[in-house]
């Protein structure tokens, strides 16, 4: 019995073992030509086109990134999907420390009716908690709705943070959307320098907007 076992070849020298060290080498040799094609890690959720300078937002024609918030007025929720069939422009600040954006946001109430005849919503992302932004809404006379993002989730996902005054808050930011597609983004901090844009200026900008009447 010893005998027998011991004439037995062992499992690499066996035809299995042969296939299994080719398939070993291959993988192996694999890992040097694609980098990464091993790697179990993926980022089905990253809404950055390739290319894209971190902080410069997301090309007209790219996919909007899934999003979810509340808004501080009234409690609903405002997400990806409910402003899907809306042209919705979302406008990134640096919050409550930036004076110049919550009068930003006055101005653009100020032409609102110009926004809606176009078919146009505005809704404010800040970086601030709930309790901080609700009282500078309620002192500044804001009516649009308004996300805190204090997790920064929805700055990131729209590529706003980076090029600001502060690494970790959006410049002063906006984005048009329609039907999951950015038709339209721009960042007046890094383009302009500058925290506050005439509502007339930015209108008479926005994709097939016109000047306002």
């Amino acid at each position: 019995m010893q005998g027998r076992q011991a004439r037995r070849p062992s499992f690499w020298r066996s035809g299995r073992g042969a296939l299994v060290g080719l398939a070993v080498v291959a993988l192996v040799a694999l890992s040097f030509v694609l980098p990464g094609a091993l790697s179990t890690k993926s980022n089905p959720g990253e809404p950055t086109p390739t290319g894209v300078t971190q902080g410069a937002g997301l090309p007209a024609g790219s996919h909007v990134p899934a999003f979810s918030g509340t808004d501080l007025l009234d409690g609903k929720a405002i997400t990806s999907a409910s402003v899907y069939d809306h042209k919705t422009l979302l406008f990134f600040s640096e919050g409550v420390s930036c004076q110049a954006c919550l009068v930003q946001i006055q101005g653009l109430q100020q032409v609102g009716s110009a926004l809606a005849t176009r078919g146009i919503g505005l809704v404010s992302i800040m970086p601030d908690p709930p309790g901080v932004l609700r009282e500078a809404v309620a002192a500044y006379g804001i009516t649009t709705p308004v996300i805190s993002d204090t997790s920064l989730s929805i700055s990131k996902a729209f590529n706003t943070l980076g090029q600001g005054m502060h690494a970790d808050t959006p410049g002063h930011a906006f984005a048009l959307i329609y039907h999951g597609k950015v038709l339209w983004y721009r960042d007046y901090w890094i383009s302009d320098h500058t925290m506050y844009v005439p509502p007339s200026t930015l209108l008479a900008q926005l994709p097939g907007a016109g000047r306002p009447s």
